[in-house]
């Protein structure tokens, strides 16, 4: 396991577009608690990525923060993955 990736944060997130990540989650075989923040893991092809997250309701902010991955992993390339599940789910990156 390497260190992790800095931050990033969404905007637009709002209660349905945490209970569609949720959800999400829930389909891909990981669970993100249903506290405004907490940590989870995401297993892909043997390898664990685990994840920190703070979602501010008021501001329907998220922030995702990788803390640990495997090395052959880049920041960039779970970035675009996180991105797009967020984006699915009606979220946005800023």
């Amino acid at each position: 396991m390497m260190n992790a990736c800095s931050p990033w944060n969404y905007a637009d997130v709002n209660s349905q577009v945490f209970q569609a990540l949720q959800a999400k989650g829930r389909k891909q075989g990981f669970a993100i608690p249903k506290s405004p923040s907490g940590g989870f893991t995401v297993q892909t092809a043997g390898m664990k990525v685990h994840f920190k997250y703070t979602w501010n309701k008021s501001s329907s902010t998220l922030q995702l923060e990788c803390i640990a991955k495997p090395q052959l992993l880049s920041c960039s390339m779970i970035k675009s993955i996180a991105d797009r599940i967020v984006t699915q789910c009606g979220g946005r990156p800023i």
